[in-house]
């Protein structure tokens, strides 16, 4: 298990390197990639790096236009996050994914809950 961890921050690495320099397509595939290494209680275990994994798969999802998957993931950290502070970054991802998408009473009601 410390082995797939290992793995997947080294992943999570590589595609913030590849994320901070423009190549949202390469990111994407590499968090993917460290996301399917993490356990199914990753969340309960090992709560940093789910947060920062999966902000990062969201903001190269939404880069990519991969817009249904960034909500997806967005409204997963969303109820996982213990704290608003680590909530806020998703929430205005959120409402700008689902502005980019027009869909304003959504970034509405996402902005009122």
């Amino acid at each position: 298990d410390d082995l797939r961890i290992d793995i997947a921050e080294l992943n999570m690495k590589a595609g913030k390197k590849a994320l901070d320099g423009c190549d949202h397509e390469t990111a994407y595939s590499y968090l993917c990639a460290a996301l399917s290494l993490l356990p199914k209680d990753h969340w309960e275990n090992h709560y940093d790096l789910s947060l920062r994994l999966g902000f990062l798969i969201a903001s190269a999802a939404n880069s990519t236009c991969h817009y249904d998957k960034a909500i997806i993931i967005l409204r997963k950290i969303i109820e996982k996050a213990r704290c608003l502070d680590d909530q806020l970054p998703s929430y205005i991802l959120l409402s700008q994914t689902l502005h980019a998408q027009g869909k304003l009473n959504d970034v509405y009601d996402t902005c009122s809950a």
